[in-house]
């Protein structure tokens, strides 16, 4: 939309999904996957923070260095896979103590909340992701083609 933007790698770790997670990203039980937390600063304001879970099975040697560039032109370029499609949801929803401590929301009562699950061209799942958007900074635009 051409704004400057910067990424920060806030969180990076390796993590089990347990019973809590698997009903909310919808990998499997005991499924390795790499746990992020990125914070979006736009035009000098944090206002994206994305809460990533990457399958280690389908995307492996992930890195924090990575994450602060470009995970998708890792996955494609690096790992040779391609990106096929996303189901997401699109919500608004009060901010967490999570959103109120990384994102500049002062006089914001609700963030966007954009929850996509993303597949390979074999229709496999390789990524989970919870983007949190502050209100004002966040746009929406869509194409339907019916037949």
């Amino acid at each position: 939309m051409g704004h400057r933007a910067q990424t920060y790698v806030k969180v990076f770790e390796e993590q089990q999904v347990d019973q809590a997670l698997h009903k909310n990203i919808n990998f499997g039980l005991n499924e390795q996957v790499w746990a992020i937390r990125r914070v979006r600063k736009v035009d000098g304001e944090h206002v994206i923070l994305d809460k990533d879970y990457i399958s280690q099975r389908l995307v492996p040697g992930l890195s924090k260095e990575i994450c602060n560039d470009s995970i998708y032109e890792y996955i494609e370029q690096e790992l040779g896979l391609s990106i096929s499609f996303a189901k997401k949801e699109i919500l608004v929803e009060e901010p967490t103590a999570e959103d109120r401590e990384l994102l500049d929301l002062e006089g914001f009562h609700n963030v966007v909340v954009v929850r996509s699950q993303v597949y390979l061209e074999d229709a496999s799942q390789f990524q989970y992701t919870e983007s949190r958007h502050r209100p004002d900074k966040f746009r929406f635009v869509d194409f339907a083609r019916r037949r």
